[in-house]
């Protein structure tokens, strides 16, 4: 027994650098962003002045008040959520009615089909903006929330997720659902999907940060700024606000509290779905 409290009495100063470490590194990489939140609750601070508040000093949400008064954020959050949900049910979809077979059928050029899918990730995606504009252009979708989603309706990395998800389920439990004579679909739907909802919850997790963040490919896409999500709103009016950063930091955080609730409550899933991507 004295062996044992010797033994942790001698792990405690290593303890405990390590979580001092954690500490510090987490204060490292929240820094900007508790800067962002500093600048935000001082209304007419110096952004420029060294060292730079990351604490603020004094409270005020006058900032909040008034970006919230010139930009019409109902509006813009809408237009976001819209993109966002219809991203989301898109992706989720399709990624998993594409990994499904790709991980649990037999048939000739599987493999083929998943190694060109693979590679596909290597191309990076801003070659890709002229072909998607030019395709979007052909289909009349420009100027509509479809035609901001669509390029994007499916991904790669969502594909190979899911696949992984998908083999770590015992081929069993198919198997079962065969013998009780369900179709495929029926199997898949069914048995398959709540056993992969980590994954889902992945998925969920990744598109939503995604869609909701989205600036550049909106822009492009839609010519009447009044249909901007979110982020291409606060970017077309940066200019207004060149030298009111306390609008432009207020402006931000509003629009990335959505993901931070939403992270906070499918963290649990986004661990589960990872590990078990990784184990399949």
């Amino acid at each position: 027994m004295a062996g044992i409290r010797r033994s942790t009495l001698k792990r405690i100063p290593t303890l405990a650098a390590g979580y001092i470490m954690l500490l510090l590194l987490a204060l490292f990489m929240m820094g900007p962003f508790l800067w962002l939140l500093s600048v935000s609750l001082m209304p007419g601070t110096n952004v420029f002045a060294f060292p730079p508040a990351i604490f603020p000093t004094f409270i005020k949400f006058d900032n909040y008040v008034e970006v919230w008064s010139f930009i019409d954020f109902p509006k813009f959050i809408g237009n976001t959520l819209i993109i966002t949900g219809l991203g989301l049910v898109l992706n989720i979809v399709l990624s998993l009615s594409t990994a499904y077979p790709l991980a649990k059928m037999r048939f000739k050029g599987r493999s083929l089909v998943f190694t060109i899918l693979v590679s596909t990730m290597i191309i990076p995606s801003s070659t890709a903006l002229v072909v998607h504009y030019l395709t979007i252009s052909w289909f009349n979708l420009l100027d509509t929330f479809v035609g901001i989603v669509l390029p994007s309706a499916v991904s790669v990395f969502n594909i190979f997720l899911m696949r992984q998800t998908f083999m770590g389920i015992p081929d069993d439990i198919r198997d079962s659902g065969k013998v009780d004579g369900a179709s495929e679909f029926r199997i898949w739907w069914q048995l398959m999907v709540p056993m992969v909802r980590p994954g889902i919850a992945v998925i969920a997790l990744l598109e939503f940060m995604s869609y909701w963040n989205s600036f550049l490919w909106p822009i492009v896409v839609l010519n009447d700024p009044a249909k901007y999500p979110l982020a291409s709103a606060l970017t077309y009016l940066n200019g207004q606000f060149s030298y009111n950063f306390g609008w432009i930091a207020a402006g931000t955080i509003l629009s990335v509290l959505p993901i931070i609730i939403v992270f906070l409550f499918t963290q649990r899933y986004y661990m589960e779905g990872i590990s078990g991507a990784v184990k399949g």
